[in-house]
């Protein structure tokens, strides 16, 4: 049974680490919350199942703040365009800062 608690673990955690846009904190943070959710619910006496669904909770809460933190530090940049007369056509470029 502890076996099956552990690749429920992992799996919920490969999964939800598996989104092809997560950033470097939102992989982090799946991962982390992960093994943390597991130790919480082990440490507060859930059984195997318990202890799976404290893993899956707690992977959920950590991509969802390492997705926040991703967004957060993303640099703010916008599109300019401006009109070239020599060549008569409108040039785009982006601008982050």
């Amino acid at each position: 049974m502890k076996k099956i608690a552990i690749i429920t673990v992992v799996g919920a955690a490969l999964a939800l680490a598996g989104c092809s846009a997560a950033g470097p904190n939102q992989t982090i943070g799946t991962g982390v919350g992960a093994v943390g959710g597991y130790g919480v619910a082990r440490a507060l006496g859930a059984g195997p199942g318990g202890a799976a669904a404290g893993a899956v909770a707690g992977a959920l809460i950590g991509n969802s703040v390492g997705q926040s933190m991703d967004q957060r530090y993303v640099p703010y940049c916008r599109t300019v365009r401006s009109y070239d007369s020599y060549y008569g056509v409108y040039r785009e470029r982006r601008i982050c800062r």
